[in-house]
């Protein structure tokens, strides 16, 4: 089941930010395909080495993958994999089709994430993240 939270951005009140800025906050401890409904939700790593597969791209699908503590990895590392015609491309990858983006369980900290938003034509652009991530060899 989906959990909701409200986000306020600093000077506004709480009912505000409950009425314009609402994310749905879900948890996967296994490995998931995400949805294009689901754009807009923060997805939750409650468990080690998770691969969130993403849809094929479409302008403005909106995605954030964050590691709890639960997630954290001695292997592989949380995983956010394209379709294969699909790139990741931001934070200094040499995006290409089929790669992944990951955050390795030799570095990974408990709050890494990383926010993707579709083009429509090539793939997916990171918009945000925290920690280090490399794009899959």
């Amino acid at each position: 089941m989906a959990q909701k939270t409200h986000i306020a951005r600093k000077g506004q009140d709480a009912d505000f930010a409950a009425l314009t800025y609402r994310a749905t906050v879900t948890t996967k401890a296994a490995s998931y395909t995400v949805t294009a409904e689901e754009s807009g939700t923060v997805f939750v790593a409650t468990a080690a080495d998770i691969v969130f597969t993403l849809p094929s791209t479409a302008a403005g699908l909106r995605y954030q993958f964050v590691l709890a503590a639960a997630g954290l990895s001695s292997g592989t590392g949380l995983s956010v994999s394209p379709a294969a015609a699909d790139k990741i491309m931001g934070n200094g990858f040499t995006s290409a089709d089929n790669k992944d983006a990951i955050n390795t369980g030799a570095t990974d900290r408990e709050g890494d994430c990383i926010e993707v938003v579709g083009d429509g034509a090539d793939g997916w652009y990171i918009i945000d993240v925290i920690g280090t991530w490399a794009r899959e060899a």
